[in-house]
């Protein structure tokens, strides 16, 4: 049986076969669901704006955009295990698991740019794969967005039923 806190997030007994694990959340156990998600698009923007405006080489960009990457897609396992365990409305644990498709999606399209550069295969391979990298980073941060506000303001319990006018 399921049990639940005050705001609706259940309640899991520690892990006994894994003992040697201290936290569930990858070293972010202290991290709040919400704080997971909002701290989500910041990275992603603040990744895409390094890209763009790089003082550095193509390997160098790629050294630091890797492990920033990799930071996206572990907070949204996070966010996605974080919210699918709570009483939260279906349509946002929807878009969520959305979120999580679409960083899974985005290492894909990166590995595959990466090495489409590495091997100069160029031209329109690079453009397309670009292309699709920018606008799947694009999609993450307006889906963690719409995530992440609708979220908060159901765990703040901001939803209210709308006067008559």
């Amino acid at each position: 049986m399921l049990r639940y806190d005050q705001y609706g997030t259940t309640i899991e007994p520690p892990l006994k076969s894994c003992s040697r694990l201290k936290s569930q959340n990858f070293g972010f156990s202290s991290m709040k669901t919400w704080q997971a998600m909002y701290l989500i698009i910041w990275i992603a923007f603040f990744q895409i704006l390094f890209i763009l405006f790089s003082p550095f080489g193509e390997y160098a960009d790629l050294a630091v955009h890797v492990p920033i990457a990799v930071a996206i897609l572990v907070l949204a396992f996070i966010s996605y295990r974080g919210v699918g365990q709570t009483a939260c409305p279906d349509r946002i644990k929807r878009i969520t698991k959305t979120t999580w498709i679409l960083a899974l999606f985005q290492g894909a399209l990166g590995v595959a740019l990466a090495l489409g550069v590495m091997l100069v295969l160029g031209g329109l391979y690079t453009s397309v794969m670009g292309f699709l990298h920018v606008g799947n980073a694009l999609a993450i941060i307006t889906q963690a967005s719409s995530s992440a506000t609708a979220y908060d303001m159901w765990e703040e319990k901001e939803f209210q039923a709308s006067q008559p006018v």
